[in-house]
């Protein structure tokens, strides 16, 4: 099991400046929070605290606050997806890794910003449970980037439970996708009746219509120009539909978790 994930700045010079190791922590922390929000449904800085610091070319671990009594509580997963993705993008992939989000990936994007200009830094390793480091460089925004592009937009819905809802600057809502089970971001029109309407609906199975965007694999990336939010809550006094073109009994039982298995997706 993972002890935790250890990141190392790597500076270009012989010091690492103040300034490097302060903004590399912080988009540490933003992407950390991010895939252990997909991952997890939980999105709190506080779930993760610094067990360990080293000066030399600093090197900081972080792990479950209240570690090790939290190990079996989720982060286990979080932590291996994050070392996972970031090798994976490093590697030039086209397509997101598992539980990497649009936000997720422009976190890991920005930090591009530590590979230029006066102190900057050579690369920022990740490791974890003792396995050979990945390297982050200076070719991440490219990276990410190619990733972001590689997708397609078309008009249509999605369906999920929308939570976390936020009209601060952009309002925007999230909806647990239910196919990908990816928490998908959706912008709204920054009007009262955009915003009651959001708020009636928050914790509710909803159908959301607008443009999608999506990744290379079909994962909903975003959607925006939203055109209507319907509630879409089940209900348990109609009778469940027995016909359709649906292939056998298993996928008509739960099609949702069908579609999961055609596409590849991991059932954890």
């Amino acid at each position: 099991m993972a002890d935790g994930l250890t990141f190392q700045i790597k500076p270009e010079g012989e010091f690492t400046s103040l300034d490097l190791f302060v903004r590399a922590l912080e988009d540490v922390r933003k992407l950390v929070i991010e895939v252990d929000y997909a991952v997890n449904r939980k999105r709190s800085g506080k779930r993760w605290a610094v067990t360990r610091l080293n000066s030399s070319s600093p090197t900081f671990t972080i792990a479950p606050a209240g570690y090790p009594a939290l190990r079996d509580s989720g982060f286990e997963q979080s932590i291996s997806a994050i070392v996972v993705g970031i090798e994976e993008i490093t590697q030039d992939a086209d397509r997101p890794p598992q539980y990497f989000t649009e936000d997720g990936l422009k976190c890991l994007m920005k930090m591009r910003r530590h590979f230029s200009g006066q102190g900057k830094a050579d690369s920022i390793c990740v490791s974890a449970n003792g396995d050979g480091p990945t390297a982050i460089t200076g070719d991440i925004g490219r990276q990410v980037k190619k990733i972001l592009a590689s997708g397609y937009s078309g008009l249509g819905s999605l369906e999920g439970h929308l939570e976390a809802v936020n009209f601060h600057r952009r309002p925007n809502f999230t909806v647990w996708e239910r196919v990908s089970r990816a928490p998908v971001r959706c912008s709204l029109p920054n009007t009262p009746d955009w915003k009651e309407l959001t708020k009636s609906l928050l914790e509710k199975r909803v159908l959301v219509q607008g443009r999608i965007r999506y990744f290379s694999n079909g994962v909903p990336q975003s959607v925006g120009d939203v055109q209507d939010i319907l509630d879409n809550t089940p209900d348990p006094t109609l009778p469940r539909s027995e016909f359709g073109c649906i292939p056998d009994d298993e996928a008509a039982e739960d099609p949702a978790k069908f579609v999961r298995a055609i596409r590849g997706y991991d059932e954890e």
